[in-house]
């Protein structure tokens, strides 16, 4: 069985994020009955917010997304990026209730890949449920770790 990635069209934004962190968990649900244990995971960067937001608003958006992610029980949760917003991604997952190895976060793509291709609790396998949402290349292109493996 092979992983099934998601990936947000780039720019990301925080509302395809929202929607696809439902999709997320929604196909994983769907294929849990082949395989009970199949493992989401949620790997996302800086995401667009509305033109007229503050960057505080951005923050604060980027904070709610984390929260989402702990609510809907996402096994894993990987922030990509140094940024604000990545940072309150991070810590609204955190202060949500995901701590331990549940959730993480890595200043670049470039350790994005290098965690998720050689560290062994952070490496999604096969029947796993990815996304992958992001405003730049760098953090879309991961989703082609599983898409050399498995291509479409």
């Amino acid at each position: 069985m092979t992983a099934t990635v998601l990936v947000a069209p780039v720019p990301a934004d925080v509302d395809a994020a929202k929607t696809l962190l439902r999709e997320l968990v929604a196909t994983a649900a769907a294929t849990r009955g082949a395989d009970p244990d199949v493992r989401t995971w949620a790997i996302l960067g800086d995401l667009t917010v509305a033109a007229d937001m503050s960057e505080n608003d951005g923050v604060v958006e980027h904070d709610r997304v984390g929260r989402q992610a702990v609510r809907l029980a996402v096994d894993k949760t990987l922030c990509v990026g140094d940024s604000r917003s990545v940072r309150a991604l991070h810590q609204g997952a955190v202060m949500e209730g995901s701590w331990g190895d549940e959730v993480r976060q890595v200043d670049t793509a470039a350790e994005a890949r290098e965690l998720l291709t050689t560290d062994v609790a952070w490496r999604p396998g096969p029947g796993d449920v990815i996304l992958v949402a992001g405003s730049d290349a760098g953090v879309a292109e991961l989703a082609g770790i599983w898409r050399q493996d498995n291509p479409a």
